[in-house]
């Protein structure tokens, strides 16, 4: 299988943090399970292969619409796949879902909303076709961002200053104090937080915490062995028990345990690097 990632056009990078495409190119695939740590972003996606289920802390398997808009997720899930892989997605900034469609995200934290929620039907079928009828890969990738473009152009959306300080917070992978944040800002720490919930789903203290651990998680996975010491010094933590008790909060288990048992895509895959369209 493929997965693939793309950059956007210059006038959506404010938004889009990338686009992905990932596929089977050698038949169905059976009994593959897939992990995924929280990252810090929301995302919007299409399924053009097989339907598939998805796992969360303490939920049932459940069934993912075949197009749908993932809020921020806390805590790490995993992907069960039957069947041909064939998804597509657009992958935001963190406050971009709000600021380009006005979404409360604060209510989308840990789910997965059908697109018919939110587009008209008719809409999300036309381009869904699309989508399917495309044999191309990467003109899929364009399709998404044409997509995308039509609703930048629509509603003219601007990044303000919660845009600025959430995409401040992935760029230094969570490792700051939120009174950084509060600089230049014009806005009381309240505000600023009411705000920040309201555009990126989560606190900002909060958010930074999982952008840590996204960090972290992107730095050992696909490895079988770390140096922990070095890996917690590095990713600022005071001390041994606070990485620890960050870590399991997150994955649900100690550090070890999930290196030893983790099944993220960077085990099947060779790690993928970020393409221009």
């Amino acid at each position: 299988m493929h997965y693939q990632k793309f950059q956007p056009c210059d006038q959506l990078k404010p938004f889009v943090e990338c686009y992905f495409i990932w596929y089977s190119v050698s038949g169905p695939v059976k009994g593959l399970e897939i992990e995924s740590p929280p990252n810090g972003f929301c995302s919007m996606v299409f399924i053009f292969g097989d339907p598939y289920f998805v796992q969360a802390k303490n939920k049932e398997q459940l069934p993912v619409p075949m197009q749908f808009i993932s809020g921020q997720h806390i805590y790490s899930y995993k992907l069960k796949l039957d069947g041909n892989i064939g998804i597509a997605g657009i992958v935001f900034k963190p406050a971009a879902l709000h600021t380009i469609f006005g979404l409360p995200l604060f209510e989308y934290v840990e789910r997965r909303v059908d697109l018919y929620e939110i587009f008209h039907k008719e809409i999300i079928d036309r381009f869904k076709g699309q989508l399917q009828a495309e044999p191309d890969q990467k003109e899929r990738v364009r399709l998404l961002e044409s997509f995308l473009l039509r609703q930048v152009h629509l509603r003219k959306p601007e990044p303000d200053f919660i845009d600025h300080a959430a995409n401040f917070i992935v760029e230094n992978n969570g490792m700051l104090q939120v009174n950084d944040l509060l600089k230049d800002s014009f806005m009381s720490r309240r505000t600023f937080e009411r705000r920040f919930f309201q555009k990126v789903g989560l606190s900002p203290k909060y958010y930074a915490r999982i952008r840590r651990i996204s960090y972290l998680c992107n730095l050992i996975a696909g490895k079988r062995k770390v140096d922990w010491a070095k890996l917690f010094y590095e990713c600022e933590y005071y001390d041994q028990a606070h990485f620890i008790k960050d870590f399991e909060e997150f994955t649900g288990r100690s550090p070890k345990e999930y290196l030893k048992e983790n099944t993220e895509l960077a085990n099947y895959l060779e790690k993928p690097g970020t393409q221009a369209l």
